[in-house]
C-alpha cells in the first residue's frame, strides 16, 4: 500500500465527483461499466449494472480500476482494512481516503470490498459453518377421466440440517392414486440419513427409510445401513458421491401375499450425484441392496432422477422427474418393477 501527496489524491476524489453518479468498474480491454459494486471476495467482484437486472461477476484479472460512490470496506492482500470512497487511480491501482490516511494500492492487491450494512466475508464465512435447518416441502396432483379415470397424489417434506463438515436429512414421501375406482399407489417413506465429512473426501454415513405399501402387500417394511462413502467431486455447485456399507432389511407382508416375511443382513451400495447450475438442479441417485444370504436371489434396486427449475429467489420450484424400485422377491401377482413419474411444486423454508 502507498501513500499518496494531498493534491493529487484531491484531484482525484474532485474528478471522481465530477462525473461519478454511480460506481465504476473499468476492465482492462477499456469497457466500463456503472452500476453497484456488491463486493469483492476469492478474487471475484460483483456488480449490478444500471443497464440489467441482476448482478454480474467478473474475474478480478479482467479488472483495471473501480470506484465507488460511496463509503465501502475494502481490504489488501497484506491484511488492511480502509473504509471510505474508492476512486480509480492512474492504470491498474485504486485509492481510498479512511481514517488510516490517504492511500494507494494495485488493483490486484484489493483483496476484498464489502458495502456499510453488509456481513464482511469473515462474518460470512462464520456464518457459513453454522449448523442450520432449510425445509422443503412438495406436493403434485395428476387426473384424467375418460376411457381411464385415473387420480394421483404425492406429497413430500424435507428438513436438513448443515454443518461445515457433516449433514443431517430427514424425510417424509406419501404417494396415492387410483385408477379406475381401484387402488393403484399407497405408500410412506420415512427416511434418515446423517452424512459426515470431516476427512473429506473420505465420509462415514448412517441411514434408514422405513414405512409402508400397501400395493406391495408391506404392512411394514424397514432398511438400515452404516459404512463408508467417498466424495469423487465435491464442489460448490456439483458433487458425486460413492457409499458402500452394510446393514439390515425386513419386510412384513400381509396374510395372504403368499409370500414370507423377509428379514436378512444386506450389502449397501449408492451412487449419487446432484449438479446445480443457473437454469435448475439436476439429481440422480441409485442404490443396491443385496442380501448377503442369498444376493442373487434377493435384491432391492433403487433409483430417482429429477430436475428442478427455481423461481422467486429460489423459494419455490417445480420438480420433473421419475423413481423406480426393483424387488427381486414380490407378493403373488405383483411386478418386480413399480416405476413413477411425477411433476411437483416445491416450496423452500429456510
Amino acid at each position: 500500500m502507498k501513500s499518496l501527496c494531498v493534491p493529487t489524491v484531491l484531484a482525484l476524489f474532485a474528478a471522481g465527483g465530477a462525473f461519478a453518479r454511480a460506481d465504476e468498474v473499468r476492465l482492462e480491454d477499456g469497457s466500463l461499466i456503472r452500476g453497484k459494486i456488491r463486493g469483492i471476495t476469492e478474487n471475484v467482484l460483483t456488480v449490478e449494472p444500471d443497464f440489467a437486472k441482476g448482478a454480474f461477476k467478473i474475474d478480478m484479472a479482467k479488472v483495471e480500476n473501480f470506484s465507488t460512490d460511496e463509503a465501502i470496506f475494502m481490504t489488501t492482500s497484506s491484511g488492511a482494512t480502509f473504509h471510505g470512497v474508492v476512486v480509480p487511480g492512474f492504470g491498474s491501482s485504486v485509492s481510498i481516503s479512511s481514517l488510516h490516511g490517504i492511500a494507494a494500492a494495485g488493483t490486484p492487491e484489493v483483496a476484498e470490498l464489502w458495502r456499510e450494512g453488509d456481513p464482511s466475508p469473515a462474518e460470512r464465512a462464520l456464518k457459513s459453518k453454522e449448523r442450520r435447518w432449510n425445509f422443503t416441502i412438495d406436493a403434485g396432483f395428476t387426473g384424467t377421466s375418460g376411457t381411464t379415470d385415473f387420480a394421483q397424489m404425492l406429497f413430500g417434506f424435507n428438513a436438513y440440517n448443515s454443518g461445515p463438515y457433516d449433514k443431517l436429512v430427514l424425510a417424509a414421501s406419501f404417494r396415492y392414486s387410483e385408477t379406475n375406482g381401484e387402488k393403484s399407489q399407497d405408500n410412506l417413506h420415512l427416511i434418515a440419513d446423517y452424512e459426515d465429512k470431516f476427512y473429506a473426501p473420505m465420509q462415514w454415513y448412517a441411514r434408514t427409510d422405513n414405512g409402508y405399501d400397501k400395493i406391495a402387500r408391506q404392512n411394514f417394511f424397514t432398511t438400515s445401513a452404516l459404512g463408508l462413502g467417498y466424495g469423487i467431486v465435491d464442489r460448490k455447485n456439483w458433487a458425486v458421491n460413492f457409499r458402500l456399507g452394510a446393514g439390515f432389511r425386513y419386510e412384513s407382508y400381509e396374510e395372504d401375499a403368499m409370500i414370507e416375511d423377509v428379514s436378512t443382513p444386506t450389502g449397501d451400495v449408492e451412487l449419487n450425484n446432484r449438479y446445480e447450475a443457473d437454469f435448475g438442479t439436476l439429481y440422480n441417485k441409485i442404490n443396491y441392496s443385496p442380501s448377503l444370504d442369498d444376493p442373487r436371489g434377493n435384491y432391492v434396486l433403487t433409483h430417482e432422477s429429477y430436475f428442478e427449475t427455481a423461481y422467486y429467489e429460489n423459494k419455490v420450484g417445480i420438480r420433473i422427474g421419475m423413481s423406480n424400485v426393483y424387488n427381486s422377491i414380490v407378493a403373488e401377482g405383483n411386478r418386480h418393477l413399480d416405476s413413477t413419474f411425477y411433476v411437483k411444486l416445491v416450496f423452500k423454508i429456510k
